[in-house]
Order: structure tokens, then C-alpha cells, then sequence
């Protein structure tokens, strides 16, 4: 893919994709230095908001700054990568702010389903000069979105926010990052009606919809006024609700009833579900009841004891000890079920 091509596929659902013209070809010049450095033999693909046409940029010192995560997928034709992938990680890590590189063999990318199948195979941007691997598209249904879903919601303790907001932190990093976890509540409920994209306001609901938008303006310029963190809490009981509704009743993960269960790595993935969607479940009603960051504590510290079966009398591991230990241990097993199904 030619440069001037691949800057206009990762800016293609930004309104202002011409103000930023400049900022996406040094992005996507970025992209195909590393394509170059991969053997004939293998790929590189990215995935994620580059593959969608919407990459965030802020403006900082009067110039657009990339905030995204960049999701690289190398897949490597034989037993294993034909270059050392931390010698690529490294050359990533100094183009770009926040990278996330993960490898498949050529089986395995072809075997992947789910979102992350779709983000890498339907709309992945190869930045190797040989395209995209051959592979059939993938179609996500519910069951996708709902993964996200709680995946999402994982973060939001291992990425201590509800500390933070308890501790009154009010930095624009902290905003930042309950914004990006909004956008994902709200992607995964629009993916129920067929939105997968956040620029998808034509397939969300009109008040899902007005919710997205409001969260893309205040992050084209987060130095205004910030949003209420406890609007996370809103997204989240309206998208349970809208889940029970597509399910027919309240699921407790996103492994149960589907083809994932059977594998050994899809039972470690529904345990961590079902431990996020009890304490989940909890804090959502009790804010939509009650809106008070106090209460909610209260509400959290007590339903992590019922979870957790808690009954000593000294410090009791908290969730975000808990995400943070299980952290790389859920993203891994998240990856191998999906590979383990044929």
C-alpha cells in the first residue's frame, strides 16, 4: 500500500482528516519503515483505530499529536518469526507513543474469529508489501461485543480509576483514560446494532449515538472541562441492560454457551469474566440508585468480599490488585481460545 494511500485509510472517519494530512503521512512513512524490516516471508498488520479510520489526535504546542495505541499483528509463515519481534517492538515503540505487538503463526491468524479476527482480516492495513495474508472474513455477532465489553471493564480497576477518582485526581491523563474506557462501553453496546466503528453514528441508537459523540469532542481538545467520571457507571448499567435484553437474561461472561467454553483457556478467561461482571453489576445499580462516590465505595468493598469470600480482619486484596496481578494472564488466554478452536 503506498504511502499517500495509507495515510488516507487511517484518518478516513476523522472530520478533520485534512488538518491533519501532514501528521498522517509522517504516520503512515512511520507504518511502512517497519513493513520494510520484516521478511518476505511474514506480515505486519495493523489493527485496531488505524484499521478503523479514527486514530485520535490532539493538539498540543498548535500541532496534532497521535494518542492512540498503534495494534500491530506480526504472522509468521513458518514455525516461528522470521526476526527477532523485540527488535521490531523497539523500533515501534520509537515511532510511535503506545504500541501493542502481537504475533500469530499464518494457521492461527487464518483460525482467529471474534473482534480481533475482524480488526486484523476484514480491515487490517498491511504495511508489508505483499498484502494480507489469504483468510475468510469474519462475521461477530453478541457474544463479541460482550467480550469487549468486559474486557473493558477489567481495565477500568487494573488501571486504578475508581482510586483515582476517589483520591479527587483531576489530571488530564485520568480524564483521558476514563474517556477512552466510555468510548469502548459504548462501541460494544453499538455493536449489537451493527456499529463497529465509533464514527458508526447511522447503525447506534440516537441516545447511544449522541453519548459517542459527546466523548469524541471532548477528546479532540481535553483541556476543557472535564466530564463526570460517574457517567462510566451510566454506560455501563444502560449497555448490562441492553446485553440482558439481547441474551434473554443477565450472562456472567462472554466463554458460557459458546464455542470457547470447551477450551482450556477459555475457562480461565470466563473466571475473570465472572468475578468483573458480579462486582460490575454491583456498582452500576447501585450508582443509577444512588449517585454518591461514597456510597459506591462501600458498594465495591462489600461486593468484592461476597466475590472474594473475604472474611479476615486485614488487608483485603483489592480489584485493581487483583486486575493488575491477572493482567497479562487474561490479554494471553484471551488470545490462545480463539486459536484453540479450529
Amino acid at each position: 500500500m503506498k504511502t499517500i494511500t495509507l495515510a488516507e485509510r487511517i484518518t478516513s472517519r476523522l472530520s478533520n482528516a485534512a488538518e491533519i494530512e501532514q501528521a498522517a503521512r509522517g504516520i503512515a512513512e512511520d507504518l511502512r519503515a517497519l513493513g520494510q524490516c520484516v521478511p518476505a516471508d511474514d506480515w505486519l498488520i495493523v489493527g485496531g483505530s488505524f484499521a478503523r479510520g479514527e486514530p485520535t489526535f490532539i493538539r498540543r504546542h498548535g500541532e496534532p499529536q497521535l494518542i492512540s495505541d498503534v495494534d500491530f499483528l506480526y504472522v509468521h509463515y513458518g514455525d516461528a518469526p522470521s526476526m527477532p519481534v523485540r527488535e521490531l517492538r523497539i523500533l515501534a515503540e520509537k515511532a510511535f507513543p503506545a504500541v501493542d505487538l502481537m504475533t500469530l503463526s499464518l494457521g492461527d491468524y487464518r483460525a482467529v474469529q471474534t473482534s480481533l479476527g475482524f480488526d486484523f482480516k476484514d480491515l487490517g492495513l498491511a504495511v508489508t508489501d505483499h498484502g494480507l495474508p489469504q483468510h475468510d472474513p469474519v462475521r461477530l455477532d453478541a457474544r463479541d461485543a460482550y467480550e469487549i465489553l468486559l474486557y473493558y471493564t477489567q481495565a477500568y480497576f487494573w488501571l486504578d480509576l475508581h482510586e483515582q477518582w476517589c483520591a479527587a485526581t483531576d489530571s488530564v491523563q485520568f480524564h483521558l483514560m476514563v474517556n477512552r474506557l466510555c468510548t469502548k462501553v459504548l462501541r460494544a453496546t453499538a455493536m449489537i446494532d451493527g456499529a463497529y466503528a465509533h464514527h458508526d453514528f447511522d447503525s447506534m441508537p440516537p441516545h447511544l449515538g449522541e453519548q459517542m459523540r459527546a466523548e469524541l469532542r471532548w477528546r479532540r481538545d481535553p483541556r476543557q472541562p472535564p466530564m463526570d467520571p460517574g457517567r462510566f457507571w451510566r454506560y455501563s448499567y444502560d449497555a448490562f441492560q441492553r446485553f440482558d435484553n439481547e441474551f434473554g437474561q443477565p450472562r456472567a461472561d462472554a466463554v458460557n454457551y459458546s464455542r470457547y467454553a470447551t477450551t482450556s483457556s477459555g475457562r480461565v478467561v470466563a473466571r475473570h469474566h465472572q468475578a468483573v461482571h458480579a462486582i460490575a453489576r454491583a456498582m452500576a445499580d447501585a450508582w443509577i440508585a444512588a449517585p454518591d462516590l461514597a456510597a459506591l465505595a462501600t458498594v465495591k468493598r462489600r461486593a468484592w468480599e461476597r466475590i472474594t469470600g473475604w472474611t479476615g480482619s486485614g488487608r483485603q486484596r483489592s480489584p485493581e490488585d487483583y486486575f493488575l496481578a491477572h493482567k497479562q494472564e487474561i490479554h494471553d488466554h484471551l488470545l490462545a481460545m480463539k486459536v484453540q478452536v479450529r
